[in-house]
């Protein structure tokens, strides 16, 4: 591959500056690229890499597809680039380490001296040891709910196995995990609610015909005739006639955020300020339409981190949370689902990114992986 393309090779967000784990990283894919080829440049497998994006046809890849290049086994040294706010502790429980390794790995005579855009080289050998955890590894109790750090070479099913009480369907529903990848360095819940979107109750118009009744349109509807008689303010459920235009109850309706978008499961991966993802990047062209995926009462907010950031209650009983717009359309209003809410961008600690909407789920105060939703509303380029 040409080095101009090489060059190409970018990090998503913020993993550019955390090289997540095992090398884990994200390739944009170039004109002329081809799967095996990406592979073969990468050092990885091929069939590893349709795996971590889950590539139904892995002959149909485009330019601007954004592909995750797996780990390639091992121990591989990690080189983490000091972001504002960051401390050697901090950046240390992100790859499930302590503070002390990293200051010896990086000859830092003072530990709390540490300034914006310094190298800190994570060694592949480093010994988890976080205070409280039972098997010397990576557990900590987090304000919502236990979780651990993952660690290279670790699937969900040895994860599992480390603790009590806890199986890999446990892991799985709690994390939105579809399939066997996991990301060295990401945070995984052990207990949660796990959630796949429902949406909220649609509705379909019916044209009434010649020689209809309400009964037979129920009926044919699956639904009631008193639902119908409510739905569209009948007086008289014998009298409908040919032409009448009737609301009847449709199937759920769920929109995807922005379309059709790239990205993958990277749930849980560490970010700066000992924060990690509770969430998913959409990653898609700048101005493309955010719309409401159920109906529901939003809120427009701006702040630092997120920028222009819509919270939605939606009528399904989740909260839906879209960060990074340029801007929003209209005020803080009820809306549908499919209602244009505002616009994809890069506000927020997203300058200098790719235009993308980080877009989270909350049920009851806990977050939940938006990854199943996204997939099984078929969101995904």
């Amino acid at each position: 591959m040409p080095e101009n393309r090489r060059a190409r090779a970018a990090v998503v967000a913020t993993v550019i500056s955390l090289l997540v784990g095992l090398f884990s990283l994200d390739y944009t894919v170039d004109r002329g690229d081809t799967l095996s080829a990406i592979a073969a440049d990468q050092g990885v497998s091929l069939a590893d890499l349709i795996e971590a994006n889950d590539l139904s046809n892995p002959d149909l890849i485009y330019p601007g597809q954004v592909l995750v290049i797996p780990g390639k086994g091992g121990n591989k040294d990690v080189v983490h680039v000091v972001t504002r706010g960051e401390t050697l502790n901090r950046i240390a429980e992100s790859y499930g380490t302590t503070g002390r390794l990293l200051a010896e790995a990086n000859g830092l005579a003072n530990p709390d001296l540490i300034r914006i855009g310094q190298k800190i080289t994570v060694p592949g050998d480093a010994k988890t040891t976080v205070q409280g955890s039972n098997d010397g590894g990576s557990t900590s109790k987090g304000v919502k709910g236990d979780f651990h750090i993952v660690r290279s070479g670790e699937s969900v099913e040895s994860i599992a196995a480390k603790h009590k009480g806890v199986s890999a369907a446990d892991i799985r529903k709690a994390n939105g995990i579809v399939g066997n990848t996991v990301y060295t360095g990401t945070r995984l819940f052990l207990d949660g609610p796990g959630y796949i979107a429902k949406g909220s109750p649609g509705q379909i118009t019916y044209t009434v015909q010649k020689g209809d009744s309400l009964g037979e349109i129920a009926l044919a509807h699956a639904t009631s005739v008193s639902t119908l008689v409510k739905l569209n303010d009948i007086g008289n459920a014998n009298v409908i006639k040919s032409g009448q235009k009737l609301k009847v109850p449709g199937g759920a309706t769920w929109a995807c955020p922005v379309g059709k978008a790239s990205f993958f499961n990277d749930w849980g991966f560490p970010r700066s300020g000992g924060r990690y993802h509770e969430g998913n990047d959409l990653f898609t062209g700048r101005g493309t339409p955010v719309v409401a995926p159920v109906s529901g009462d939003v809120e427009f907010i701006v702040g630092t981190i997120g920028g222009n950031q819509f919270n939605l209650d939606g009528s399904d009983g989740v909260r839906y949370l879209g960060s990074h717009m340029d801007w929003f359309k209209g005020k803080s209003r009820h809306v549908k689902a499919g209602d244009v809410l505002g616009y994809v961008g890069t506000t927020g600690n997203a300058a200098g990114s790719s235009p993308h909407l980080h877009f989270a789920m909350y049920m009851n105060g806990r977050a939940v992986n938006p990854y199943p939703s996204l997939l099984k509303f078929d969101c995904r380029r």
